[in-house]
């Protein structure tokens, strides 16, 4: 085949239990080869996503330590993408 694809679908799971700003992020990618000759292959791909929303600020530990306690801030989605090319040739 002269032509072939794939595409992708990723959910990353943030960590973040109140403090810092670890949250999900999503993102919807995909790519095409083309292989004009077998030994030349051009390569174009690309993403787009989303980090999702959320809060940092004070977190008690089991022991009674506070983390955060000196900074609380709100952050809003922020979008994610990246684009990529490449040319191959055998020799």
């Amino acid at each position: 085949d002269q032509w072939s694809a794939a595409g992708q679908l990723s959910w990353d799971r943030g960590t973040s239990h109140g403090y810092g700003s670890q949250t999900d992020t999503w993102t919807l990618g995909g790519g095409v080869a083309y292989t004009p000759r077998p030994n030349i292959e051009v390569r174009l791909a690309g993403v787009i996503g989303v980090m999702t929303s959320g809060h940092s600020g004070i977190v008690n530990g089991e022991n009674g330590y506070q983390a955060g306690t000196e900074v609380s801030y709100d952050f809003g989605n922020d979008l994610v993408t990246a684009i990529s090319g490449g040319v191959k040739i055998k020799f």
